[in-house]
This record gives C-alpha cells, sequence and structure tokens, in this order.
C-alpha cells in the first residue's frame, strides 16, 4: 500500500495488514509529538479507501484476521464512517473480525455508550490509547487535553463494553525531579482504570517537538536516564490493579514484561538489580542516537 504518512503501531500488531482510512491527528497539540508535524488531519474519501483494501485484500490470506488502523487517532473519527470502512473491508476479505488503531481517551469520551457497544460488536479491541501520565499538572502542560479523572472514566467504560485496551505510560514527562510524583499519582489512576495492558514508554524529547521550546525557555528539564528507571520503579510498585506490564519499547533502558499482581516482586526485584548498573552517559548515547533525541539547550544552538 502506498503511504502518505508515518505508519507507527505497537508491537503487538507489528504483523496485521495496516489499512489508511485518514492521515493526521485530528488533534496535534501534544507538546511531546512531532510524528504528524508535516501531515495536516485529512479524512479520505471512501474510494481511496476501497482501493486501499483492495491492496489488502490481495495479499490478504484466510489467517488475516485482524485490521490495524493507521494515523494519529483513526478512532476520533465518526463511528457512522467506521462502520462504513468496517462494512467495505469485510465484504472484501470476509473473515476480518477484529481491528485495532490508536485513539485519544478524549475520542472515547466523544463517543456515546451505544458507540461504544457497537463498535466491540464490530471486533473493535485491543485499542492502543495515548493516557501518557496520570498527574493532571503534567497533562495539562503537555497538552493532552484530558484530565485524570478521564483516564479512570473511559476506561471503566471500555470494561462495561468487554473491549480489551492498552494504555501508555510516558516515564520522563514529568521532568527533573518529578518521576515519583508523577508515577505514584499516575499509578493511583491506572489501577482504577485497569487497562489490559500497560505499554511503558520514555521520552525522549526532538527538536520538532513543540516540547523544545519549553526546554529553550527553561520551562522544562529533562529527566536523567537514572530518574527514569527509578520513575518505572515506582510505578510499578504502586499499580494495584490485574494487568501487564510491558516495558519492551526501544526507548527503555531496562527491558521487562510480566502481568500484574503475580510478578509484580519479579519485576522489582529486575529493577532493583538493573538501575544501579545503568550507565547515564552511554544510555543517553544510545538514546539520542536512536530517536535523535536532544535534551539540552546546546544540543539545538
Amino acid at each position: 500500500m502506498r503511504t502518505s504518512q508515518p505508519l507507527v503501531r505497537a508491537p503487538r500488531d507489528m504483523t496485521c495488514p495496516m489499512l489508511e482510512i485518514a492521515e493526521g491527528c485530528t488533534y496535534g497539540k501534544c507538546r511531546f509529538c512531532g510524528i504528524y508535524r508535516n501531515f495536516p488531519f485529512k479524512l479520505y474519501p471512501m474510494e481511496q479507501v476501497a482501493r486501499n483494501i483492495d491492496e489488502i485484500a490481495r495479499k490478504a490470506t484466510l489467517m488475516t484476521r485482524r485490521i490495524y488502523l493507521a494515523g494519529g487517532n483513526p478512532f476520533g473519527l465518526p463511528t457512522e464512517r467506521l462502520i462504513e470502512v468496517f462494512d467495505a473491508v469485510e465484504e472484501r476479505i470476509p473473515q476480518v473480525n477484529s481491528y485495532g488503531g490508536f485513539c485519544r481517551v478524549l475520542d472515547l469520551k466523544g463517543k456515546s455508550d451505544a458507540e461504544l457497544r457497537l463498535l466491540a460488536e464490530r471486533g473493535v479491541n485491543d485499542l492502543d490509547i495515548g493516557a501518557e501520565s496520570g498527574l493532571d499538572s503534567v497533562l495539562e502542560f503537555i497538552e493532552k487535553g484530558h484530565t485524570a479523572a478521564d483516564v479512570v472514566e473511559q476506561g471503566q467504560r471500555l470494561h462495561d463494553v468487554g473491549m480489551d485496551f492498552t494504555y501508555f505510560y510516558l516515564a520522563g514527562m514529568a521532568g527533573a525531579g518529578r518521576g515519583i510524583e508523577n508515577a505514584i499519582a499516575s499509578a493511583e489512576v491506572f489501577s482504577k482504570a485497569a487497562p489490559t495492558t500497560i505499554l511503558v514508554v520514555c521520552l525522549a524529547p526532538v527538536k520538532t517537538w513543540p516540547l523544545a521550546e519549553d526546554i529553550d525557555a527553561g520551562r522544562w528539564v529533562a529527566p536523567t536516564e537514572l530518574e527514569m528507571a527509578q520513575e518505572i520503579r515506582a510505578f510499578v510498585e504502586h499499580l494495584d490493579c490485574k494487568t501487564t506490564v510491558n516495558c519492551s519499547h526501544d526507548s527503555d533502558v531496562i527491558r521487562f514484561e510480566g502481568g500484574l499482581p503475580g510478578d509484580k516482586e519479579k519485576m522489582l526485584a529486575l529493577l532493583d538489580d538493573r538501575i544501579p548498573k545503568i550507565d547515564e552517559r552511554y544510555a543517553r548515547m544510545m538514546r539520542e542516537m536512536l530517536h535523535g533525541g536532544t535534551f539540552e539547550k546546546s544540543a539545538r544552538a
């Protein structure tokens, strides 16, 4: 499929086909994101979507059961359009019975209970949702657009319709000196929402993000690699729900995965073993190399 935007998806769905139904993100204000900086939101006409479906259909097998909708937040589209897309997919690839993709917390808030129930009935499941934090001051600063209460409420609504979902936790977002505060508050909020999976990602600021302006102005100072690892430990320690914690993103210096509550002590023991061994200079150099991170003012001078 010819693509016109960056194609991003969670590790769980790396092997399923991606379908473009829109370009960019309907929101586009988060201070820590530059993925769709050059891709203003655009809804594709159904004729173009049909061509994309045809291309997927030509390569589909009987095991092609799930489609991942591409873009910043395809589930922010009107439910009627999503159902129209699902109908078109299943007319061409009838074995498909599951849909995933990225979704904003406020996308869920904008849909009625009946709409969420309908989407669940049509196979929408395992949504990837950028909750990022459960601390309101952090959410406000990064202009996420939702509150900690929204994180809890929308998670509970997904449980009510029987939909599994992943919440992203963005370690380091609170800035230097505030990681533990962010971790404890976020753990409380995420525990109430009880997502099926929590995907932990570590912040790596780049010069194209709005956050770069905050670094230059001194409004935000990056935490150290040690601080981010300690934040993740505090987050795991204070979680109190049944979930899977996945800390295996390429931004994570210490990588692990385990289920709560059963694996909590093993995860904490692993972190306690690895944290003292972190080489700050090497870890930061690797993050900058992999992600083009620019943590200091001088890096953009």
